[in-house]
């Protein structure tokens, strides 16, 4: 693909100047229930800081992971569409997303919406990459994806923050934070609202959307106890099109969650967790029955565990968690209301000594339903020296049958878990100044839930498989900062087809620079051509997107994001006759002025 090959040639020589120190110290969570240095993990994680945040100004968190790590992503129009994430090749019901550590993937159909949670709330978010079911539980298949609203600044402030784009749009919001002795404080509310713009290619009826958000959070840290409460809101309307036809639908989606951190003994460390997550759609556009349809999740976890060190060579933990979910539904005639448990069980051993680490987890599932499920994780690290380092992961991971599959059109209550089984290998070298790691992945997808149409009725008949190459690497200069990752890979169904609307090959480049008191982000990204329903085409594309940030005066910043800099016609879905559009050429501006 011609634009792969030219974006390499850029990267090649952007990666030619000379370069200062940087560590890569960062600490993650996404991949084990204790906090890990990024450097100690044994599979793929990517992290987005604040830092980038502000720098390449993202104006969707679906298009920061499609333009800023080559994900492959759909989306189904403009703002507030629903939207899918596609990591490794994976279904878009085996990533799973949380808030704040809280999981926001509904128990009906569809995905997580991560597309109502606004990118000016986001401190950082880190991306897990392959089988985590051992750690996080059912739909963790391709990976997990972890957003943090949490307040990273201890300094006191009040924020005012204004933003205009195209098609109408407008973002307000103000932002508090406080320190108080051990204590912290942040929230910030905020309002957004476009027309939006024609959803479809054989439509010309814009598509408005609404959004008013909530954040805030609360941590204390005294001696040998931490303890914190988060909440993340938003609510709105979104309008969109069906058979043509113009519709809207209200939403909301919480997640909230209260963590207390003890340490009963010097080498004894307990958590307990508790979080509570909402979804609710509810349509404003009767059916053919004249009524009006909703779907909606209520989810509690209640978790608690222990983790106990010995000295610098082992350390396990152990714990257990119950969710509860209660689903109500209602669509085209389609009624269920119901209640499901999870119970689980859970523990790490790791191991480390010389240079070598190694890390086992176990999961042992319990549903109502489909009884119990095991999921596990191995994960081995050596450090050939001081810079080079190989990691060899494999995992199990499965997908539980959600409550639309068990009770709605066409459901079975007989359905089995979907499974995967993944491994891979990986190669890194870090420096002061830069890190490179070259991955090898592959896993295969079993017992897939699809329609069966000689019975009338869902069944676990599919396959799926994929396997590929990441190339990644990072660098910090003093002419440039950046990172760039390509992927090669080669998602396939039971029959040997390009499964759909993924890609072979995608990339990504992000280059920042200051120049004369401004910030510059650009961002190149490309995909390969996909495939949608119907066999049809979706063709490949390079984007171009490019932010400047400055202070104007004494506390008052502005920022410029021109997305789409080539006016690019560009595909990530398709109907069965018509695209699905996306942001042309845009002009974004957003004003952040500190009252205090």
């Amino acid at each position: 693909m011609k634009s792969i090959n030219l974006c390499l040639f850029l990267f090649l020589c952007s990666s030619f100047i000379l370069s200062e120190e940087k560590q890569y110290d960062e600490v993650v969570t996404v991949v084990s229930k204790i906090p890990k240095e990024y450097y100690k993990v044994t599979s793929t994680v990517d992290l987005i800081g604040i830092e980038e945040l502000e720098r390449y100004q993202p104006t969707s968190v679906i298009g920061l992971l499609s333009n800023n790590l080559a994900i492959d992503t759909s989306s189904n129009g403009g703002p507030g569409q629903v939207s899918s994430i596609f990591l490794r090749g994976s279904n878009s019901n085996h990533s799973l997303v949380k808030v704040n550590g809280v999981k926001i993937n509904p128990s009906t159909a569809g995905g997580a919406s991560i597309y109502n949670l606004d990118t000016s709330l986001i401190s950082n978010i880190e991306i897990g990459s392959g089988p985590l079911s051992s750690i996080h539980g059912s739909e963790a298949i391709g990976g997990v994806i972890n957003i943090s609203t949490k307040n990273v600044s201890d300094v006191d402030a009040l924020l005012l923050g204004y933003g205009v784009g195209p098609d109408d749009h407008s973002k307000k919001y103000l932002q508090g934070n406080l320190s108080y002795g051990n204590s912290s404080y942040n929230a910030t509310v905020l309002n957004r609202d476009s027309n939006g713009f024609p959803s479809l290619s054989n439509s010309e009826l814009n598509r408005g959307y609404k959004n008013r958000s909530f954040i805030g959070d609360w941590t204390h840290t005294k001696e040998k106890t931490d303890l914190s409460l988060s909440t993340w809101s938003s609510k709105g309307t979104v309008e969109y099109l069906i058979f043509g036809s113009p519709v809207s639908q209200d939403y909301k989606n919480e997640a909230t969650a209260a963590e207390l951190s003890y340490e009963l003994k010097e080498d004894l460390l307990v958590m307990l967790s508790i979080n509570s997550a909402k979804d609710l759609i509810e349509q404003n556009n009767p059916n053919f029955l004249s009524a009006l349809d909703f779907t909606k999740t209520k989810r509690n976890s209640y978790e608690i565990l222990f983790h106990k060190p010995y000295q610098n060579l082992a350390s396990y933990s152990f714990g257990y968690v119950l969710e509860e979910e209660d689903v109500n539904y209602s669509s085209y005639g389609t009624l269920f209301q119901k209640a499901l448990e999870t119970k689980a069980s859970f523990g790490t051993f790791e191991y480390t000594q010389n240079n070598n680490t190694l890390i086992t987890s176990v999961r042992n599932s319990k549903h109502d339903l489909y009884g119990k499920q095991m999921s596990w994780n191995v994960g081995f690290l050596r450090n050939f020296s001081k810079n080079w380092s190989v990691n060899l992961a494999a995992g199990k991971a499965f997908r539980s049958p959600n409550s639309s599959e068990l009770y709605g059109f066409g459901s079975n209550l007989n359905l089995k878990p979907e499974e995967s089984r993944s491994k891979e290998i990986g190669f890194t070298k870090r420096i002061p100044e830069s890190s490179m790691s070259v991955v090898y992945f592959n896993n295969e997808t079993l017992n897939l839930i699809n329609f069966d149409y000689v019975d009338y009725v869902l069944k676990n008949i599919e396959k799926s498989s994929n396997s590929g190459f990441e190339i990644r690497y990072e660098w910090v200069n003093k002419s440039f900062e950046g990172n760039f990752i390509v992927r090669l890979q080669d998602p396939k169904d039971q029959d040997n087809k390009l499964l759909l609307r993924r890609s072979k090959k995608s990339f990504s480049l992000n280059l920042s620079k200051e120049l004369f008191k401004y910030t510059f982000g650009f961002n190149v990204s490309a995909f390969d051509q996909k495939i949608d329903f119907g066999d049809i085409n979706l063709p490949g594309y390079v984007l171009l997107n490019v932010a400047i940030n400055k202070e104007v005066a004494q506390n008052l910043d502005m920022s410029l994001k021109i997305e789409n800099i080539g006016d690019k016609d560009y595909f990530t879905a398709a109907s069965s006759n018509s695209y699905y559009l996306n942001q042309d050429r845009s002009f974004w501006v957003k004003l952040n002025y500190k009252l205090r």
